[in-house]
């Protein structure tokens, strides 16, 4: 029968703490007294896995016999103890902290000071309930590893411990020590081990309350919360100081944004979209408040296509790309603003109907890694005379908002503009003529002042009112590819086919990536229904019938 190892310890735990504690009563720390039992405290020290070169095992030793008799151990029940002075006590905060670290000690959860002062002397302490049923039982203790928890665990502890404050149950500096305990036993945090070697604890507590109001879904009110971790008024005061004047070192990392208030205690603190992924990670998607806007399409879920273009064009795409890129747009706009020049960049994309404009403006966002905010010009055009030019003044307050809110600017898309950027009208009396009017002096004033990046797509060129011609840095066109870069389209779209097919197919219809775009869904529904993909003849027929539809074999759709 195989022997069951035993966790006893070799000597009775009890009876060691007691002759220590027996030993050091009314003793004055005399180092004769402490002599007498180096034996004793040696194995206490080694029980407890604590350095025999300091005072731990004597303060964990007082503690444990003081605990029976007032539940709650202060300072002062040690200072009458040992029969010493309080100075002579201070020695002995290095040990209580380390015992706290340990876990061998705690502060008494029951008996927190409530007093407005912030020093170790005021604050009780406890043997740690499992510490204390090693010794009682005598076995060898062995520090047990705590649950690891995530970071919606850790924030709601952080907010319980606030409330604990804002209840005056324990004080600032408790608090602060708490959360920092908390830290020390979650490194596997990884965003919780970032920011601690990058911001103060008093930073990083209302940080993690931030977090966790977003998580819950209620607004994070700067003033209250402030007041809940900070006794002192004057020290609340500064820090709200440092958020309405923006100056907080967290404004800098781009944690949080101020919700705009008229009163003080209205104020709100937000994460940004960049605090968001760094501490939701995986999840960070269903915490993007403005995931909810249905005009923001973001630059991850833009499907990567590879757009072929004439030499012309594509040395003037590739300009406007890397102009856009993050470090140099941002020493773009400093170079504009020194010179006093408006530090907007606005780009206008004219041609023809399915000329790629549009696909180029995704990919451009896609690889500057820039969202786009999306403009429906049907939404800007309201039946009711006066509402356009409210919608528009919306259009360019709701992207300022947008960038303030992101690492990276976003790209504002207004597709298929002709119907505000057309010629103005000159001797207009209508009300809708009145209103486009004033739609095209509002958008003109927008971009005269413009700071972000502007893109306007529009199929009209002809039309175009000659006011933007300044306005718009980068004026490209996009005309139909050649049969070469048809013939690449083709071979890019469908996969197999080769190079004289693609070229026969490039001869012979003049269509623009759009209309190719429509005969390869059909190719691809015939490979879903009939499992196989069509022949070359069965390609051919698709763009004959494409060819019939667009009318441009002379005959058109339409209604007799």
């Amino acid at each position: 029968m195989k022997k069951e190892i035993s966790n006893e310890a070799k000597f009775n735990v009890v009876k060691t703490i007691s002759q220590i504690a027996r030993k050091l009563e009314d003793s004055q720390l005399d180092d004769k007294l402490i002599r007498e039992i180096i034996k004793p405290l040696l194995d206490l020290s080694n029980y407890l896995n604590v350095t025999t070169e300091s005072n731990q095992a004597i303060v964990f030793a007082i503690i444990f016999a003081l605990q029976i008799k007032h539940e709650s151990v202060y300072l002062r029940h040690i200072i009458i103890f040992l029969n010493i002075s309080y100075i002579d006590a201070l020695n002995f905060k290095n040990d209580i902290d380390k015992l706290l670290e340990l876990s061998l000690i705690e502060i008494e959860k029951d008996h927190r000071n409530r007093s407005k002062k912030s020093n170790y002397s005021n604050r009780s302490y406890t043997i740690a309930e499992d510490v204390s049923e090693s010794i009682y039982t005598n076995q060898m203790y062995s520090k047990k590893e705590k649950e690891k928890i995530d970071i919606y665990q850790f924030v709601r502890v952080v907010s319980d411990y606030i409330l604990q404050r804002g209840n005056d149950l324990i004080s600032t500096f408790d608090l602060f020590h708490m959360i920092e305990e908390l830290e020390s036993e979650n490194e596997q945090i990884e965003p919780i081990l970032k920011v601690q070697s990058i911001l103060e604890i008093d930073e990083r507590t209302l940080l993690y309350e931030t977090i966790h109001e977003q998580i819950v879904g209620y607004p994070c009110f700067l003033e209250k919360t402030l007041r809940d971790i900070y006794q002192n008024p004057r020290n609340r005061l500064l820090k709200i100081r440092e958020f309405i004047d923006k100056t907080n070192k967290m404004f800098d990392l781009e944690y949080i944004t101020l919700g705009e208030s008229k009163f003080v205690n209205d104020f709100t603190l937000n994460l940004t979209s960049n605090a968001i992924e760094i501490f939701m990670q995986a999840d960070a998607e269903l915490f993007k408040t403005d995931k909810k806007n249905k005009n923001v399409l973001f630059h991850e879920n833009i499907k990567y296509k590879e757009l072929y273009y004439e030499p012309d064009l594509a040395k003037e795409i590739d300009f406007l790309k890397e102009s856009l890129m993050n470090d140099n747009f941002k020493k773009l706009q400093d170079k504009l603003e020194n010179n006093g020049i408006t530090k907007g960049i606005a780009a206008i994309f004219y041609g023809s109907y399915g000329s790629g404009k549009t696909e180029s403006v995704f990919q451009i966002a896609k690889v500057t890694g820039r969202d786009i905010f999306l403009v429906d010009i049907s939404q800007s055009k309201s039946m009711w005379f006066g509402e356009s030019e409210k919608l528009i003044k919306e259009i360019f307050d709701s992207y300022k908002k947008t960038c303030n809110n992101k690492k990276n600017i976003p790209i504002l898309l207004f597709n298929e503009a002709d119907a505000i950027l057309s010629k103005r009208h000159q001797n207009g009396h209508s009300n809708v003529d009145q209103t486009e009017n004033a739609i095209q002096n509002i958008l003109l004033e927008e971009l005269e002042k413009f700071s972000g990046i502007m893109i306007a797509t529009t199929n009209l060129e002809g039309n175009l009112d000659s006011a933007y011609e300044r306005r718009f840095l980068f004026k490209i066109k996009f005309e139909n590819p050649t049969n070469e870069i048809k013939s690449k389209i083709w071979k890019s779209k469908l996969s197999g086919i080769n190079d004289e097919f693609a070229q026969k197919l490039a001869n012979e219809f003049q269509f623009s990536g759009g209309e190719i775009d429509n005969i390869v869904r059909k190719i691809t529904m015939q490979e879903i229904l009939y499992g196989k993909k069509p022949e070359p003849c069965e390609i051919y027929d698709f763009c004959i019938n494409e060819k019939r539809l667009s009318g441009k074999n002379g005959i058109k759709i339409g209604y007799l």
